[in-house]
């Protein structure tokens, strides 16, 4: 698909919002992401690579926004940037653009604030995940970027996870200790240390981080 047609089929996604673009240092994404600024005139969009800039500008615009950030900024964390849309009251959208080499933890990429989850080299691709990115943001669904959810260790049926084990999974993801764990959803501190071992001997990782950043990858956190 050409380029032009390609911004024009984003542009009738965006539906009614400002699109702002907060992508350091440059990335494949950067031509894309930056052309869909200009889409809505009504809205003023803003191309940047400061949280604290993205910030003023929606002080000054009150209109609900796409907001594109990447993990680094030029003066912080994105999803610092990316929390505090979490906090407005206006109808922000944020999609996370990562790069293959990405350190967040999997706590931060299953914040409930982030809308999307793409990698910066599937967005310029034949594969652009873009469209279906911003369909699911309309739809009010969160988006992760198919890579994400296949690069991981395949489940073999016999040891997929149960549902008790799920829930332990997502819970271990938002960071929670297994005593903690335990309290949620009122089991033994041993009975949860036991799921937790089911979980990681399963996903064939060492530790409870490696779980979630496996369950993640594996869509098993969808919805979390």
């Amino acid at each position: 698909m050409p380029f032009k047609d390609f911004l024009e089929e984003l542009g009738l996604l965006i539906h009614h919002r400002s699109v702002i673009s907060c992508v350091y240092p440059k990335l494949v994404a950067l031509e894309a992401v930056n052309e869909l600024t200009t889409l809505n005139c009504a809205y003023p969009g803003l191309i940047s690579t400061s949280g604290e800039a993205v910030r003023v500008h929606l002080q000054q615009n009150q209109h609900p926004a796409v907001v594109f950030v990447t993990e680094h900024l030029v003066d912080g964390s994105g999803l610092d940037l990316i929390e505090a849309l979490g906090e407005s009251p206006l109808d922000h959208r944020a999609i996370l653009i990562l790069t293959h080499n990405h350190a967040l933890s999997p706590v931060a990429l299953a914040s409930s604030s982030l809308s999307g989850v793409v990698l910066d080299h599937n967005i310029g691709g034949p594969t652009c995940v873009l469209v279906e990115a911003l369909r699911a943001v309309n739809r009010h669904q969160r988006f992760i970027d198919p890579e994400l959810s296949s690069s991981g260790t395949a489940v073999d049926d016999r040891d997929k996870l149960s549902e008790r084990e799920l829930e332990v999974l997502k819970l271990v993801a938002d960071g929670m200790s297994n005593r903690e764990v335990a309290t949620q959803l009122f089991l033994a501190p041993a009975t949860v240390r036991d799921h937790v071992q089911s979980v990681m001997r399963k996903l064939n990782v060492r530790s409870r981080t490696a779980a979630a950043v496996a369950g993640l990858k594996q869509g098993l956190l969808a919805g979390s």
